[in-house]
């Protein structure tokens, strides 16, 4: 664990090391590697690693901006092996990660019961050309919260309305459920004008949409769907590659949240 601010000369590189039967589920905090509550760390990495048999995550990235997480590989890692934390971490860059056979469990998060090998809080962040494969559930879940909760909660932030950072040219294949999984996402020109602009007849008028654009994915044999978008707003998906899906390519629901 890397804990403290860096305005206090916190620095972390991880790099080219071999972990293995790290994690301790059942003790919040205790991931294989955790930058945990240091805000920006742009001079940080964790970079070349590899994670595997263990049993809490892969990295955890909790109240940090600009991280660079590159090149790191998890095999057979319980939980959310990429995560990050309260939904209030934002510029980081997650590319060429390789996470496989990522392990549902029933003692951390509820949602690590059905987890997923990169697991994103706030679409703010760069997520490309990274890997999924043969995970339990999921391979890239935005599960993009409203407001960030966890040591970082505030209710002056709303990720849900934040626009993507990059999220393009990942390949998620044979995982239980789904490829990728998006809930929620409905980015504006200005979030923090709050949910109140949703009650009216046109809520887009005072408050233009802003569109997402997810490109180049690969996603097959995954048991369910490769897609599956939910409660999205302006939002373009080009040049998907969907196959070998075991119910359908692509599931929308509630899927019109734009004029």
């Amino acid at each position: 664990m890397l804990h403290g601010p860096t305005e206090q000369g916190l620095v972390g590189h991880i790099a080219y090391t071999e972990l293995t039967h790290c994690g301790q589920p059942a003790i919040v905090g205790r991931y294989c590697m955790h930058f945990h509550m240091n805000g920006d760390v742009s001079d940080s990495y964790v970079i070349g690693n590899a994670v595997h048999d263990s049993f809490a995550r892969v990295l955890t990235v909790h109240g940090v901006h600009y991280l660079t997480v590159k090149y790191n590989v998890g095999h057979v890692v319980h939980g959310h092996n990429i995560f990050l934390e309260d939904g209030i971490e934002t510029y980081n860059v997650i590319e060429g990660n390789l996470m496989m056979s990522t392990i549902q469990v029933w003692n951390m998060l509820q949602t690590d019961i059905s987890a997923a090998s990169y697991w994103i809080t706030n679409p703010l962040n760069t997520v490309r050309n990274n890997r999924a494969a043969g995970g339990d559930f999921y391979g890239f879940w935005y599960e993009i919260k409203e407001h960030p909760d966890g040591p970082s909660a505030t209710s002056d932030i709303y990720p849900e309305r934040l626009p993507v950072g990059e999220s393009h040219d990942n390949i998620a294949h044979s995982n239980a459920r789904f490829g990728l999984r998006i809930f929620r996402l409905f980015s504006v020109e200005k979030p923090a004008m709050g949910n109140a602009n949703f009650l009216l007849k046109d809520p887009w008028s005072e408050n233009p949409s802003i569109q997402n654009v997810f490109y180049n994915y690969v996603l097959y044999r995954n048991g369910e769907a490769g897609l599956l978008g939910e409660q999205l707003g302006n939002t373009i998906f080009r040049n998907l590659t969907i196959a070998d899906s075991g119910r359908s390519g692509m599931q929308f629901h509630k899927s019109n949240f734009s004029k």
